[in-house]
């Protein structure tokens, strides 16, 4: 129960720092697309910063996600100061890396910005060639920031990892407020970096009492082999999952100019969703996780990966059935002002249906993923990431072709079932007695109140007053409403289950103050 306690404990601390930086992420978005709206600029900017930061994510998350579990393992079976050394080799390593990445950004821009942006031509594509190669120093940054987060992480110490948007997005909301007119698009470059160096210098502050970095070039050491043996695959695996991002980035060009923006501004409210709930859920259960196998302690595996699928489940489904009804309403009180226009808000909203659909396909992917990692298996999940990646592919130059911007994000969603498929069958050999069938009563019962739950929603839509956040306030609750009534009615034990937890947790909160 302690335990329990702890992962909720941990979990709403994170979710609500979550929920400031993607508040203050909302209000960034809008900020930009009132002041630039969606054009070739906003294009150049968003392709080139996402992939640059992407790209430096692929390769650092993989190392970093390695580095939790031996981390862990290490400080299990020997002590902290031995983990921190493998840590401090591992910074060195990554620093050595980025610098060899930048040096290859800067050579090969122009190849990689046709690739980007394949109908960019003349001054539009020397853009956004100057783009990429002025971000590739987002390497050096992330190397600093995943090394101490994921030292902070191992350490049960989750939230400073995420304090990210909380440092960065004030910054870009002030320059665009007071520099976008003169500067244009570089206003937003300045605060990126900016931003980066900040929050780069309060993680080394918040990781110096638990670590502090000696630069080391001896890498004669079997953890640290392990550590590299284990990346490689996740190295693969993440970036065929930012080539998924990057095809539909391609797509969307090609479908005209603005919609690349559109297809960005409907990703950053769907990572609301996913990177509020799922990514903070997923992050603190692999240090969990990866804790209980070192322990050999089966059962605590089984039992936690069963209730995290079932709370995800029970809390995203009604979400998914608020924004597919509600997504136009939700992208007009967002962005609707300004150079914002009407066109823009229905492309972004139909894009946010597209990733509305797998909010819990997403969740479950990211469970199946962590449960593999904490068990060092990195290979398998590669695998399955490529295969997903393969058929996102294929469905989103198909479904772009006659759904337009809605087929290029609802292939996104629909690729994932391959790899929880997968993922499902692979796992069995780590916990056999696991049955993903087993849930199937919770699975009837979420689908159906779902079901109500955005019936509820679209009637009430339909009769509320002309304004979109009276409208949505009206609809959603109504949705929820239902929802949980519904779910009462069929008797789901889950949602009892859930609800006592974190009652429970926060119980313990006040007595504990008091």
């Amino acid at each position: 129960m302690k335990k329990n306690k702890s992962i909720i404990g941990s979990s709403l601390m994170v979710i609500a720092v979550m929920l400031g930086s993607k508040f203050l992420g909302f209000i960034r978005q809008t900020v930009i697309a009132a002041f630039y709206g969606s054009d070739i600029n906003t294009d150049i900017y968003f392709v080139s910063s996402d992939f640059m930061i992407g790209l430096s994510g692929a390769l650092l998350s993989s190392l970093t996600t390695a580095l939790i579990t031996i981390y862990i393992d290490v400080a299990v079976k020997k002590d902290r100061e031995h983990a921190n050394k493998i840590a401090s080799k591992m910074l060195t390593l990554f620093l050595m890396a980025s610098g060899v990445f930048i040096l290859l950004i800067n050579l090969f821009a122009p190849f990689v910005a046709k690739f980007l942006a394949p109908s960019y031509t003349g001054e539009t594509l020397s853009r956004l060639i100057l783009y990429l190669r002025i971000f590739s120093v987002t390497f050096i940054f992330t190397a600093f920031q995943s090394i101490y987060a994921a030292v902070l992480n191992a350490n049960k110490s989750f939230v400073p990892g995420k304090l990210y948007g909380i440092v960065y997005n004030p910054i870009a909301i002030f320059m665009v407020l007071l520099f976008s007119v003169r500067l244009g698009t570089k206003a937003l470059v300045i605060a990126y970096f900016l931003g980066n160096i900040i929050q780069t210098l309060l993680l080394r502050y918040l990781c110096s009492r638990t670590f502090n970095f000696r630069p080391s070039v001896n890498f004669d050491d079997e953890n640290i082999k392990k550590l590299i043996w284990m990346s490689l695959p996740l190295l693969v695996s993440n970036i065929f999952i930012q080539l998924n991002s990057i095809i539909d980035k391609a797509i969307c060009s090609l479908l005209g100019e603005g919609y690349a923006s559109d297809y960005l501004y409907a990703y950053t409210l769907e990572q609301f969703i996913t990177a509020t709930i799922t990514a903070t859920l997923s992050l603190i259960l692999l240090s969990q996780y990866a804790t209980y196998v070192s322990e050999k302690n089966t059962s605590m595996v089984i039992k936690t990966f069963k209730e995290s699928l079932s709370g995800l489940l029970i809390v995203l489904a009604p979400i998914t059935a608020v924004v597919c009804s509600l997504a136009y309403d939700i992208v007009c009180i967002v962005y609707l002002r300004n150079q914002f226009t009407e066109t823009d808000a229905a492309n972004t909203a139909y894009a946010l249906m597209g990733f509305g659909i797998g909010f819990a396909l997403i969740a479950f992917r990211e469970m199946y993923m962590r449960l593999h990692f904490s068990y060092q298996d990195t290979k398998f999940p590669m695998i399955a990431n490529i295969v997903s990646v393969a058929v996102n592919a294929v469905l989103s130059l198909i479904l772009a072709k006659y759904i337009g911007i809605f087929g290029i994000s609802a292939a996104t969603s629909i690729s994932a079932v391959v790899t929880i498929i997968m993922l499902n069958k692979s796992v069995k050999k780590y916990i056999p007695d696991f049955r993903l069938s087993a849930m199937s009563p919770l699975i009837i019962k979420v689908v159906v109140a779902s079901a109500a739950a955005f019936a509820v929603s679209l009637g009430v839509k339909n009769i509320a007053p002309d304004s979109y956040l009276v409208r949505f306030v009206l609809s959603a609750a109504a949705a929820g409403i239902a929802y949980l009534i519904l779910l009462y009615v069929l008797r789901c034990r889950e949602l009892y289950d859930l609800i006592y937890n974190a009652r429970t947790k926060i119980i313990y909160k006040i007595k504990k103050k008091h």
